[in-house]
């Protein structure tokens, strides 16, 4: 009898496609086991994932995240003269983001001069990549977090609720200072006579 780790058993339940919301509270729950397997692997092969990590690491994990983006955003072909064309065209030039990311900070500046075009099709890509590659690093911080949080026994504290009466006066606070904000703005909208009406009634 073959035993299954909680990690084989989570990789082989969960699915792309969502089909109920049962079937979507289902998947939401594996998502969130995943993402602690996740951080206890990670941490596991760096324990100061949350303060520092290691350029050998850092370089990996971002191989593992362009992979990713790859299959999310693949491969575009464009003409000699960057008007998209199908693959195969002659002459044709395959963009995607390991292209891109090939050229150095210099060399892909340098096409904002020699090739507006070229310089526009590649920033945008590098744009995306960049956002993609600081958002999953985030997310894998949190898996580390969530992890070492079950190792704690922590639970996340919620805030106290406030009582309706101050929750009431800092409102009217925010409203006042808001009010003199969009004054010195110029906000023509400003009515000083409604604002002070809903201090007084308040009060």
């Amino acid at each position: 009898m073959v035993c299954q780790t909680q990690e084989m058993i989570i990789k082989k339940s969960f699915t792309s496609e969502i089909v109920s919301l049962k079937d979507a509270s289902y998947q939401g729950c594996i998502s969130s086991e995943r993402g602690v397997s996740i951080g206890r692997f990670i941490h596991n092969k760096c324990a100061t994932f949350l303060e520092s990590v290691p350029d050998e690491i850092k370089a990996e994990i971002e191989e593992g995240q362009m992979l990713r983006f790859n299959e999310l955003n693949p491969a575009q072909h464009y003409t000699q003269d960057w008007v998209p064309c199908e693959a195969g065209t002659e002459g044709s030039q395959r963009i995607d983001v390991y292209h891109v990311m090939s050229f150095s900070s210099q060399a892909f500046g340098n096409f904002r001069n020699d090739d507006p075009v070229k310089h526009g099709i590649h920033k945008a890509l590098r744009d995306d990549w960049s956002d993609y590659k600081s958002n999953r690093m985030k997310d894998l911080k949190r898996y580390v977090k969530q992890y070492l949080d079950s190792l704690a026994g922590k639970k996340r504290e919620r805030a106290p609720t406030k009582d309706f009466a101050v929750w009431l006066s800092e409102t009217v606070s925010t409203i006042k200072d808001r009010a003199k904000t969009a004054k010195s703005r110029g906000d023509a909208t400003v009515d000083d006579a409604v604002v002070n009406a809903i201090a007084k009634a308040i009060k």
